[in-house]
């Protein structure tokens, strides 16, 4: 059974590439809370998928934060419009996940 991500947040800054998926993670009966950090450039095709998935516009839920010389952004998605992505639609095909239990 492939692993399933339920997106609930989704961060970054205009000074950093990589990017941290918030949310929960599916496999089978079994789903826990979990982050995925991604690479700026597959933003892009996170997002489409969502918008593609939904039908809203992700940008209506994002917020933006002034720190000096640093822009963070955060979206934020309510449950009513939470996706589930296949695990690979995320990092890609060709790449192979790095797993890290932290306690």
């Amino acid at each position: 059974m492939k692993k399933q991500f339920v997106i609930q947040h989704i961060w970054f800054n205009n000074q950093d590439a990589a990017v941290t998926l918030a949310g929960l993670m599916k496999e089978d009966v079994l789903a826990y809370e979990s982050k995925l950090v991604i690479q700026m450039a597959k933003l892009n095709a996170v997002i489409s998928e969502i918008q593609k998935q939904t039908g809203i516009e992700v940008s209506e839920y994002m917020c933006r934060f002034e720190l000096g010389f640093i822009t963070e952004y955060e979206i934020s998605f309510p449950q009513a419009v939470q996706v589930e992505l296949d695990l690979e639609t995320i990092i890609g095909h060709d790449q192979q996940m790095i797993k890290r239990i932290v306690a």
